[in-house]
């Protein structure tokens, strides 16, 4: 067995803790966007793909730092709600293009003011300066592991 030092320190592991506060944070946020009829993933993929106009679910995967089949997934359930379009780039019928339907930005819209709610209770209690430490320590890390894993 593993000596206890070597134990103790999994307690500070990087991954085990990001995955702890991110099925927290997820679930939180899960439940606050019930009320608009959203799930915290599809509203932030709704808003990543209003913030660019005509993405490639290519560009996007990559952006989002997600497997292509995986943004393809969730994509297809915006569809079907009616908040994004999905056609064939004009200069390449291999590539799908992505954009915000009217609906979508309607729901974007509805979906906010919600995400304010609870976004902005936890960056209080944060602090703002200790808030932007961290998003900046989140980007070290992504781009760390990025850089590393190539």
């Amino acid at each position: 067995m593993s000596n206890l030092d070597d134990l103790k320190k999994i307690g500070s592991c990087v991954c085990r803790n990001l995955r702890m506060t991110t099925r927290v944070t997820t679930q939180y946020f899960d439940q606050v966007f019930q009320a608009v009829g959203l799930t915290a993933p599809q509203f932030s993929l709704l808003a990543d793909i209003a913030s660019r106009e005509n993405v490639a679910v290519s560009e996007l995967a990559e952006a989002l730092l997600m497997d292509q089949t995986t943004v393809t997934r969730n994509i297809e359930i915006l569809r079907k709600k009616g908040y994004v379009d999905v056609r064939t780039d004009d200069n390449d019928s291999r590539r799908k293009c992505i954009s915000i339907s009217d609906v979508g930005i309607k729901k974007l819209d509805e979906a906010i003011p919600v995400w304010n709610e609870v976004q902005s209770p936890i960056e209080k209690e944060i602090g703002a300066e200790k808030f932007e430490e961290f998003l900046k320590t989140l980007a070290q890390i992504q781009n760390f592991i990025n850089n590393s894993s190539k």
